[in-house]
């Protein structure tokens, strides 16, 4: 009667930790918590993602030429700004003729 028992609640257990795992599924893959404020040089950002809508505060993570990622608030204006100029840059650099 013990070996059922135990075999009873090891597979509660295995059926508690598959749902635990099946919940961290869904956690957004980066969000961020802080932000840091003073604006920085648009010449050593390469890129930039915004955050996902699951996050608890909209973000946008700055990469750093450095390999750094740097969370910014987006509603400030530059970074607004920011990410205007590195769309624009990026765009332009896709469409450059090629040489002939």
């Amino acid at each position: 009667m013990s070996s059922r028992s135990l075999l009873l609640v090891l597979l509660v257990l295995a059926c508690l930790q598959s749902f635990t795992t099946a919940q961290n599924g869904h956690v957004p893959y980066q969000c961020c918590y802080r932000f840091l404020t003073r604006p920085i040089p648009v010449r050593v950002i390469t890129d930039y993602e915004v955050t996902e809508l699951r996050c608890a505060k909209p973000g946008v993570i700055f990469t750093l030429q450095d390999g750094r990622h740097v969370c910014v608030d987006p509603s400030f204006k530059w970074v607004k700004n920011h990410m205007k100029k590195i769309d624009q840059h990026l765009f332009n650099s896709l469409n450059k003729p090629e040489c002939e």
